[in-house]
């Protein structure tokens, strides 16, 4: 298991702009089910001041696998307040493994803010208790 502490924040906002404090980023890789997918789901949950956000990518077994110690590089970054919408200004290098952590992030962002206050901490426990289950690989953020 990865865990890494945030050192720095994402782009500059104004006390006026909307923002979302996130302090869990956690990413789950995962064999796929069906038997006709070789690959892995990849699920990013997200904790923050608004609830929680999910995200999810399936990856072929073929594609180029996630480099797990990147994107903890890149998503760290994302600990704390960020103004919102996400990533507006953000810059990455363009290569697939960024913007596939950053996509992920972004849905996961959107979810969150989009979320029914209904959603209880409960059902999003029993969810991470399988996730955590299943994964292959599991990296969390602080």
């Amino acid at each position: 298991m990865l865990r890494q502490t945030a050192s720095h924040h994402v782009p500059y906002f104004s006390e006026q702009s909307p923002s979302l404090t996130v302090s869990r980023i956690e990413l789950f890789v995962i064999p796929a089910l069906a038997i006709d997918s070789p690959g892995y789901r990849v699920c990013l949950r997200l904790t923050s001041d608004a609830g929680f956000g999910w995200s999810e990518l399936f990856v072929d077994e073929n594609d180029e696998m996630i480099d797990l110690e990147r994107w903890s590089d890149i998503l760290v970054a994302f600990v704390g307040r960020i103004g919102l919408p996400p990533l507006h200004d953000c810059q990455y290098d363009g290569a697939a493994q960024s913007g596939r952590a950053l996509d992920l992030f972004k849905a996961a962002v959107n979810h969150a803010i989009a979320q029914s206050p209904d959603q209880t901490p409960v059902a999003a426990d029993s969810e991470e208790y399988v996730l955590r289950q299943r994964a292959v690989n599991y990296l969390s953020l602080l």
